[in-house]
């Protein structure tokens, strides 16, 4: 295909993206350990879930009362499939795993292929919310626990800054008129202003060398 780059698959890079969960319809085809999984996941981020699986195993029923999830148990078919942004390939059949596969490219779906991870068109990372910051990570050689214990690394480090990142955000709506927005805030977000931040003259040296505060 045009514009299309040729690469190893196991060289693979990443692109990552953040949705509007709350918008986004997810479909998990498969009732079983791997398609619970997917599921509590997009579920706890907001989104809207169809499963379709022929059984479901019992660990669902943690989540057939969550108001975002619809179980239907019933065979696959590709009509689930266009009502949908994202498609969670997880049954036990390769048949029909590659079916659901085919149909999700022909009609340019992003999918997750769950038997073959490197099959699919994305993975879903190791996610962090915090009071004022969100932030996803996976390493680049599929081992997802370390994944987990840097994401905690990570989570401790900006706690230190959760206030100063606070600060940062009140600036920047003081300054959304100002025509100087752009320099300040790159000053503002710098390790030299966290320093004087830390000092607690923040508010003064932004006034002694912008004239606002």
């Amino acid at each position: 295909m045009r514009g299309h780059n040729k690469q190893d698959l196991s060289d693979l890079n990443y692109l990552m993206i953040s949705l509007f969960s709350n918008k986004v319809n997810v479909l998990i085809v498969g009732g079983g350990d791997a398609a619970f999984i997917k599921c509590r996941t997009f579920s706890r981020e907001g989104c809207n879930i169809t499963v379709v699986a022929k059984e479901f195993c019992k660990e669902f029923s943690e989540l057939s009362d969550l108001c975002n999830i619809k179980l239907i148990q019933d065979e696959y078919d590709k009509s689930y499939v266009d009502k949908n942004h994202i498609v969670i390939i997880a049954t036990d059949s390769k048949d029909t795993n590659e079916k659901i596969k085919e149909y999700c490219d022909s009609i340019c779906k992003l999918y997750v292929h769950c038997a073959d991870y490197k099959r699919g068109l994305f993975v879903t990372p190791v996610q962090k919310d915090l009071s004022n910051m969100k932030f996803a990570l996976h390493t680049k050689n599929s081992s997802p626990r370390t994944a987990l214990f840097m994401s905690k690394v990570i989570e401790n480090k900006i706690c230190e800054y959760t206030d100063f990142i606070d600060y940062t955000f009140n600036i920047r709506n003081k300054l959304m008129k100002n025509k100087d927005k752009k320099q300040i805030m790159n000053f503002v977000c710098s390790e030299d202003f966290y320093f004087f931040y830390a000092l607690g003259v923040q508010d003064v040296i932004i006034k002694m060398f912008y004239g606002v505060i």
